[in-house]
């Protein structure tokens, strides 16, 4: 096994131990979880040392059998001088018909610009430090629906975005992104089917939302818009183990900053790679996962990934897959919203390590 190799299971096997929440309940007679606390401390090759926490602040249902509204809280630092943290409520009203999320970020962190296209070359890359603060959400509803149609939802999305890029002097083949700094302002709709049993670890159900954003010249730097396709289907498998499958396609159209443009997270959709490691006009992920809990407030999970992009449909076709393989450990922060903060070991295209750390599912 490569030296890298093992610094990757090592961070994984002390990352895990350290998810040990901090809860808060009230007295015996309500079971009501408050909060919870994990702190994280990891290594990698890119960030050395990385260390901070995960929390979540829980609040009671207005209503039996409602949903739990929540506030996440993650901060963490490396020792590279890289810095990322971000608040973010998810919050439900009106007997559980009105839903939304506010995400606010802010991050400084070191990373690299591989260009554009699906066949980045990993040991070929400008590096550059990313100074982002943004904020973006969205409201939900079925109201005005009947009973019936219940699981339909229908809503208004927002991004409002400001980045800065210091790009080291560079003398190779990776052409710079051009004039980069600025406004990404944008807001849309979405429309989505939901019948999943529960949000944070479901079991059965499925998931489809379309989604479109707009982002205008007279309200941005950069005038463009994206679109979205997202379908996730879960169900139960044997050794009461829960599968997960997930299809998402993306396309952007316009002046897009390289850093918008279609591709990989690293953190949900292609776990481990960096943003946009390899980027395009159009994006397709193809994902496969399979959950199950363990004892105590221990799970894990193994899974399949795919991934590619292209300028257009046809080259989007065309073009190769990516793959990463891999299995995570994860923490249940609570237990009865099934909520678990995670640590993915994945491997990239059977030639690169790659690991992550988050709250919520991947997918």
């Amino acid at each position: 096994m490569s030296n890298l190799a093992r610094k990757a299971l090592c961070t994984l096997a002390v990352s895990i131990s350290l998810l040990a929440p901090v809860s808060a309940q009230e007295p015996a007679k309500d079971d009501f979880q408050r909060y919870a606390i994990v702190p994280v401390l990891g290594y990698t090759e890119e960030t050395k040392f990385e260390y901070g926490l995960m929390g979540n602040i829980f609040f009671k249902p207005s209503f039996e059998g409602g949903r739990t509204s929540e506030l996440d809280i993650i901060a963490y630092a490396t020792t590279e001088n890289q810095y990322s943290a971000s608040i973010s409520p998810l919050f439900f009203m009106m007997h559980d018909r009105v839903s939304g999320k506010v995400y606010l970020f802010y991050e400084k962190w070191s990373t690299h610009f591989y260009g554009f296209g699906n066949d980045p070359d990993k040991d070929i890359y400008r590096e550059l430090t990313r100074s982002t603060f943004y904020t973006e959400g969205y409201l939900e509803t079925s109201l005005l629906l009947p009973p019936e149609l219940s699981a339909f939802k229908y809503g208004v999305v927002y991004k409002i975005n400001y980045s800065a890029f210091d790009f080291d002097d560079y003398d190779g083949p990776v052409e710079h992104p051009g004039e980069v700094d600025g406004w990404r302002n944008g807001i849309g709709y979405h429309v989505n089917y939901d019948t999943r049993d529960n949000l944070n670890w479901s079991r059965h159900g499925m998931f489809a939302q379309w989604e479109q954003k707009f982002f205008p010249g007279a309200f941005s730097d950069y005038c463009y818009s994206t679109q979205e396709l997202d379908i996730r289907g879960y169900s139960e498998f044997i050794w009461n183990t829960s599968m997960a499958v997930g299809f998402l396609w993306q396309r952007v159209d316009g002046d897009v900053p390289f850093d918008m443009l279609a591709g990989p997270d690293g953190i949900k959709r292609f776990r481990g790679v960096k943003t946009n490691y390899f980027s395009g006009d159009q994006a397709l992920f193809l994902q496969t996962e399979f959950r199950k809990e363990l004892f105590w407030r221990l799970a894990g999970n193994i899974f399949f990934e795919g991934g590619k992009v292209g300028d257009y449909f046809s080259d989007l076709m065309r073009n190769k897959w990516h793959t990463g393989l891999g299995f995570g450990g994860q923490f249940a922060l609570n237990k009865s919203e099934k909520l678990y903060a995670r640590a993915d070991f994945s491997w990239i295209d059977f030639e690169q390590l790659g690991i992550t750390f988050y709250i919520r599912e991947a997918f």
